[in-house]
């Protein structure tokens, strides 16, 4: 029998640190998305939402390459 953990099929929470402030190039200063990642965020499945947060950090480290 194969058992599927809980793990596996849990919903990856929103990154929001509720600071909600879009910088000029709109992009939040807290969590890095931007705002159709962020007003999209309840519709995107896992997969999705977790190219998101990929490229938050890319966007936080690598500010000048993913800044755009």
């Amino acid at each position: 029998m194969l058992h599927i953990s809980d793990e596996n099929h849990s919903e990856i929470k929103s990154p929001c640190r509720g600071v909600c402030t879009l910088d000029l190039k709109g992009k939040c200063v807290g969590c890095f998305r931007k705002l159709d990642e962020i007003a999209n965020w309840s519709v995107y499945n896992n997969f999705q939402k977790g190219e998101i947060l990929k490229m938050t950090q890319l966007r936080m480290q690598l500010p000048d390459i993913f800044d755009s």
